[in-house]
């Protein structure tokens, strides 16, 4: 078994149309620039893992411009849900792309949780939801596992966002250690770059392909950090390395005078 080369990239925030902006940033131009520096660093032909808040706003018209731009530059992808988006609209929207909650790549197993929380954008993972991960586990017994989600489990030392980790995580935490094979947990939402421990669980939360947030701020404040991306490479020993890229000739800058979005 070969090792799976993966490009997680999250919090996107496209709008109905190319010209959206976050924060002053066109949220399409520095997803293409993203795409494109995957290409450049040589992860072309990596599987994308979009980790949720792929749209501003659920607006389907942004799912129709993703779908378009993955499936004109001939990716493979899996997604799942973030606060700003809705999973239905997706599902009808990204048609080039079904909806794949478990898949299995090389030896490994990926399981990617909706810890979207209606109206609120913070974490939970519903009873549904824990009951999803504990039989998506048993299928995937005895394979290395990597679990994907958009919320965060841990605090990352920011207060703000801090209020709006997983609620329930100690329950989630338990489905996915008695596993035994959880390798490692990647989330978005918090719009930086921060690797944890979770018990005995890496997690590895990722930049934003648009804006960052200021790391260890008591309330909202950007970053000047550009838009970036993690690659993982899951190897067939059950072992994997990761790491982040910023990207370094986007033109485009933040305003960090932006109070919220």
């Amino acid at each position: 078994m070969s090792t799976v080369h993966i490009t997680q990239i999250t919090d996107l925030h496209l709008g109905s149309d190319k010209s959206e902006t976050l924060g002053g940033v066109t949220t399409f131009d520095s997803f293409q620039s993203v795409l494109q520096a995957t290409e450049a660093h040589g992860r072309a032909d990596n599987l994308l893992l979009l980790t949720g808040d792929l749209a501003g706003d659920c607006q389907p018209e942004a799912y129709q411009l993703l779908n378009q731009t993955l499936f004109d530059a001939d990716k493979q992808a899996l997604w799942l849900p973030g606060n700003h988006d809705d999973v239905e609209t997706m599902k009808a929207n990204l048609s080039h792309y079904p909806q794949r909650r478990i898949y299995e790549v090389g030896g490994w197993g990926i399981l990617l949780l909706d810890s979207s929380k209606p109206n609120s954008p913070g974490g939970h993972i519903s009873d549904g939801e824990l009951v999803f991960a504990e039989q998506g586990l048993k299928q995937l017994a005895g394979k290395p596992v990597l679990v994907a989600m958009h919320h965060s489990p841990v605090l990352v030392n920011s207060a703000w966002i801090d209020k709006q980790q997983i609620d329930n995580h100690q329950r989630l935490y338990q489905i996915l250690e008695a596993h035994g094979g959880v390798k490692a947990v990647v989330t978005g939402h918090v719009h930086q770059h921060n690797d944890s421990i979770w018990g005995d669980i890496p997690v590895y939360s990722t930049p934003s392909s648009c804006v960052q947030f200021e790391k260890y701020s008591a309330d909202f404040a950007l970053s000047a950090q550009p838009p970036g991306y993690r690659w993982l490479d899951l190897h067939a020993d059950g072992s994997l390395q990761t790491g982040v890229e910023f990207l370094k000739d986007f033109a485009q800058r933040c305003d960090q005078s932006c109070v919220g979005y």
